[in-house]
């Protein structure tokens, strides 16, 4: 996972930073898109359940880019930085530390 992926994670971040950071993804779904790859931009929101209190506020999470194979697996996702300057590519079949993609350079 990027730095800072996993902790934003955990801890959330702020529906703002969860908005602006699903709109950076755009230009790099339309750029796979016009290559006719399959992605979909995803963003989770998730709600605590408790006994004494229905729910808490929601938490957002990291957006990320899914990117998937004819079959539907998926086989890369993209992350934006908090910052918006870079751009974060992990491929899970190579286990290895993501790719990190200038945000002026996305293509």
């Amino acid at each position: 996972m990027p730095p800072g992926h996993a902790s934003s994670r955990r801890k959330g971040i702020s529906a703002e930073t969860a908005d602006q950071l699903y709109e950076a993804l755009e230009p790099v779904q339309q750029e796979l898109k016009r290559r006719h790859i399959p992605c979909l931009r995803v963003m989770l929101i998730s709600l605590e359940l408790r006994d004494a209190q229905p729910c808490t506020f929601p938490r957002y999470h990291m957006p990320a880019l899914e990117i998937w194979d004819r079959q539907g697996k998926i086989v890369a996702a993209v992350t934006p930085s908090v910052d918006l300057s870079r751009f974060y590519l992990v491929v899970p079949a190579e286990q290895s530390k993501p790719y990190v993609v200038p945000a002026e350079a996305p293509e």
